[in-house]
């Protein structure tokens, strides 16, 4: 499902944010990619979403080779990914509901379809109750809960989370790992990029661990180097 193959991506003559990467992320995984600031995170996102062209290599995702796609046909690939960031992105002067129903309004589904798809939604998310609200008036966790609802509601193949804890105290967090684990549940695959490794620890899933554009670790779970800093932190 998504294929990296000998990628590369410079900032500047000689200095690379990620060099001849490659990685493969199969259909229905949920993965965790960690790594510090500046390890090629936020790289490997953009890439995925195609704010962001390698200089060489190739990129698959779907049927789509993303170091060639036509711009015409980004908008459909885009269709196909959800995206929760770490400060949520929400449109404060909407309410959660019509936060959740713009993710719709966009591809231009019919208002009924919308409202029934944003109810079952905000259902799933636990925020039913409080689709009137608007984000100024929500926890922090209540806020990703509704940016993980807009995210999901277009039925993505692929969601993308960008450190969706990493604002968010211990009960919020729970919550949302719980929820993004349920999506994964569901059918969609799910990599979740962080830097927070007593996060990671929680779950015994995929670990790819980044360094300097480079993958050093592909575990399931915390590689012993990280379980180590764990135990010692």
């Amino acid at each position: 499902m998504i294929l990296f193959k000998n990628v590369n991506v410079k900032y500047e003559k000689d200095k690379y944010a990620i060099k001849d990467f490659s990685l493969h992320i199969n259909e229905g995984e949920f993965v965790f990619i960690v790594g510090k600031t500046g390890a090629g995170k936020s790289t490997i996102l953009k890439l995925l979403t195609r704010e962001l062209k390698p200089n060489s290599g190739t990129i698959r995702v779907f049927k789509h080779n993303l170091d060639s796609i036509k711009n015409s046909k980004l908008p459909y690939y885009r269709r196909k990914l959800g995206i929760v960031f770490q400060n949520f992105r929400l449109l404060n002067d909407r309410s959660v509901f019509d936060n959740v129903a713009f993710a719709q309004e966009i591809i231009g589904v019919s208002s009924f379809k919308i409202k029934k798809r944003v109810i079952k939604v905000l259902n799933l998310v636990g925020l039913r109750n409080k689709y009137k609200k608007f984000p100024r008036e929500l926890s922090g966790g209540e806020q990703q809960k509704v940016a993980i609802a807009r995210a999901i509601i277009n039925k993505p193949d692929i969601l993308l989370a960008d450190e969706p804890t990493g604002n968010l105290d211990e009960v919020s967090t729970n919550e949302i790992i719980d929820l993004l684990l349920h999506v994964n549940e569901m059918g969609t695959t799910v990599v979740v990029i962080t830097h927070d490794l007593h996060l990671v620890s929680r779950l015994n899933k995929r670990v790819i661990r980044i360094n300097d554009g480079n993958i050093i670790s592909d575990t399931i779970g915390l590689d012993e180097e990280l379980t180590e800093y764990i135990n010692v932190n």
